[in-house]
């Protein structure tokens, strides 16, 4: 029992594999390495069925089924073959094809009419029968079987020439990355032909050891992926990490598995459930093992995997800019030198129109890049920000001119440069070095850039505007970032000087910094956009991400003249770009000054009032809104509406701070009083409105604010 429990588990975790496997490679269509492990998958299922049959069905759905599982691991083969010979283009052409399943209508002939029995039992194994491939006066001299063939031809001949083809045809590139993983293949069936002969030889002792050999597949499969979805070069010290911590975390669990397995052999005969259960018991103490020491090996510089990403995003997460700006620089290049193993990061900001390098090191030298370069231009108008070298020499179009973008790499020093831009305005550039091994930038490296981003950002923000300041000696060092952002965020504005309408703000955090804002953004002489936004969390990571998102509104608008769509893309910026958790809440409008109308899509904003003079009343008008952030499209879900503004009309929106906060007695400051306010207030202009509303709030709470509070108020004067 325990052998089709074995195969019907690695069927399993080939089902799930096929998911991994579109999302590393994402390809949705005609990916062969899906194929390839649906047909592992189906070999699986197959030979746990076979063998479940042998104990409780007819000799006759055994032989069925055992037919069937050559057929499906000889067209697996097939597969293998064909991903060697056109590696690694996923495209076949149909004469490909066509003697692909030419091979697999000779397999299923084969299998059907050469193989005259197969039968699986404790004394035989997976046993198949054939007949004799030479018959006469050969037959003595080449005693070998059509199943013999069959093995020949699909474990060993047709594999072993599929790659060498890939090898030959790998000789004529240059691209070392794809070198790699074409050596990994052929380490892949080298794997599988051991793996083979290992359990042959198993099956000389337990017959039944022999329907396990879809395990060798399994180990061929996953090494092939592995290949597919490596995206970096290894070097002898990553490899040798690597094998080591494959021996500590994999070798030696499967080893006490291995071990153990024979040791309890004895009790299937006498019982078999306490057998299994034992043998159940034993893999979760593997695995369990196996999980812990991968997790302390990877936590130890020698062993962690080249795939950096997530301690690259963690490193970077917790960089404290609380520091002084020395300290800031040299702890970002020991976090890029860590993750990256790069030999030097250069530190590009933007000064009066001329890129320039901070901090330099002792063997650096001070470099100067006119900003107004254009090519630089051109990059900034396609919001093309992250260039690798190794892409432009293998051919990669970055829609400006070839060798101008070469000379542009050559004067930055580097193999990889980050614009850091706001809007088309480049605030800086992070020039990457050489990785220390020789190692080329990749396309892992360039999908790690784009995803990390944000932090790159919120770093040139920081150069270009605190600690560039602090190196030309305008501004204090010990000035903390913090409540500069702030300060530069609430300056950031384009008031509205529309004689229609008056606009007043407020905004007060609890504990100097928060993730909260106002933005007023000027689109025409007759169309203003106001936003006003809560990030979630608290403090300087929730400011950071208050000023990546108000910059990203602003990029945005540049190329987006849908308001719709506007907000859908900050979701997405906000879903796939910031640090996972993050939300916004918060309300998007848009005034037309030529119809007096107010567009506004509610993001979970907690009130919206409109007060009406005609009526001297308040009434709530923002209806269900959906936060940013959580799902992948907010489009479905999201809705713009429309007002039409009269004058002496006054539109308030504010944060949950000023609804939610308590006095001492425990009672909510509420909505009730804030429509108070607002009624109470209205002959005053917008700004002085959102002051006496602010003091309101106070005056209730008699003591410091628990939460963040802002408060918008446009008041609509005239036709």
């Amino acid at each position: 029992m325990v052998y089709i429990f074995l195969n019907a588990i690695i069927g399993g975790f080939l089902i799930w594999f096929s998911y991994y496997i579109d999302r590393k490679t994402g390809e949705q269509e005609r990916n062969p390495l899906v194929t390839m492990n649906l047909l592992l998958a189906i070999t699986c299922f197959g030979m746990a069925s076979a063998v479940l049959a042998s104990f409780y069905a007819p000799q006759r759905l055994t032989e069925f089924l055992g037919r069937i599982v050559l057929i499906v691991a000889g067209w697996y083969s097939l597969e293998f073959c064909s991903y060697c010979v056109f590696f690694p283009s996923y495209d076949r052409p149909i004469a490909a094809r066509v003697i692909k399943y030419a091979f697999l209508a000779g397999i299923v002939g084969l299998c059907f009419h050469f193989i005259s029995s197969i039968d699986i039992t404790a004394f035989l194994g997976f046993n198949v029968m054939s007949q004799q491939l030479f018959t006469g006066s050969l037959a003595p001299y080449l005693p070998y079987t059509w199943f013999d063939f069959y093995k020949f031809m699909l474990l060993i001949f047709l594999p072993l020439m599929s790659v060498i083809i890939m090898l030959l045809r790998s000789e004529m590139k240059e691209a070392r990355l794809e070198h790699q993983k074409v050596v990994l293949n052929l380490v892949a069936m080298v794997s599988c032909w051991l793996t083979f002969l290992v359990l042959q030889k198993a099956a000389g002792r337990v017959p039944l050891f022999a329907t396990l050999f879809p395990v060798s597949l399994l180990l061929l499969h996953a090494l092939v992926v592995h290949a597919a979805v490596q995206n970096v070069l290894y070097d002898w010290h990553s490899l040798s990490g690597l094998l080591l911590r494959f021996a500590l975390a994999f070798l030696l669990p499967a080893a006490l598995v291995g071990f153990l397995f024979p040791t309890m052999w004895s009790l299937e005969a006498v019982s078999p459930f306490k057998f299994i259960l034992l043998m159940i018991v034993v893999i979760i103490v593997a695995l369990t093992f196996s999980y812990q020491i991968s997790k302390l090996l990877a936590r130890l510089t020698f062993f962690r995997s080249a795939q950096y990403a997530d301690s690259f995003e963690k490193d970077l997460a917790t960089l404290d800019y609380s520091n002084d700006p020395e300290q800031i620089v040299k702890d970002m290049r020991e976090i890029f030198k860590r993750n990256i193993a790069l030999e030097k990061l250069q530190i590009y900001v933007n000064n009066v129109d001329t890129l320039e390098t901070v901090y330099l090191e002792e063997d650096d030298e001070l470099h100067r890049i006119p900003a107004n370069d254009k090519v630089l231009d051109s990059l900034m108008n396609q919001n093309r920000t992250i260039l690798l070298r190794s892409s432009l020499e293998s051919g990669y179009n970055y829609g400006v001119n070839r060798t101008e973008l070469m000379a542009l790499f050559d004067q930055f020093g580097g193999d990889a440069v980050i614009l850091l831009n706001e809007g088309r305005h480049l605030l800086g550039a992070l020039s990457l070095g050489k990785k220390n091994a020789g190692n080329v930038y990749s396309d892992y490296d360039q999908d790690v850039f784009t995803k990390l981003y944000s932090y790159f950002f919120v770093f040139g923000y920081y150069m270009k505007n605190i600690a560039n300041q602090s190196v030309v000696g305008t501004v204090n060092r010990e000035i903390r970032m913090s409540a500069q952002i702030i300060t530069s965020i609430q300056e950031n504005m384009d008031p509205i000087k529309n004689p229609k309408i008056d606009a007043g703000y407020i905004m007060r955090h609890a504990h100097n910094i928060g993730g909260e804002f106002v933005d007023l953004i000027r689109l025409s002489d007759s169309r203003h956009i106001f936003v006003l936004g809560d990030l979630s969390g608290k403090g300087i990571s929730a400011s950071m991400s208050m000023v990546i998102v108000k910059s990203i509104i602003r990029t945005f608008l540049a190329e987006t003249h849908d308001f719709k769509l506007l907000v859908e893309k900050v979701n997405r910026f906000i879903r796939f770009n910031l640090p996972k958790g993050t939300f916004f809440e918060g309300v998007f409008g848009l005034i037309d000054f030529n119809d007096n109308m107010m567009y506004y899509i509610n993001c979970g904003i907690p009130a919206l009032f409109v007060y009406t003079r005609a009526f001297n009343n308040v009434i709530e008008v923002q209806g269900d809104g959906r936060v940013l952030g959580f799902v992948k499209d907010i489009g479905p879900l999201i809705k713009v509406k429309k007002l039409q503004l009269n004058p002496g009309d006054i539109v308030m929106t504010c944060s949950d701070g000023l609804i939610d906060c308590q006095s001492l007695r425990g009672e909510r400051f509420g909505k009730d009083r804030v429509q108070k306010a607002i009624t109470e207030n209205a002959m005053y202009d917008a700004f002085k409105m959102s002051q006496f509303i602010f003091e309101s709030l106070t005056n209730f709470i008699s003591k410091g604010l628990d939460d963040d509070v802002s408060i918008l108020v446009l008041k609509c004067l005239s036709k």
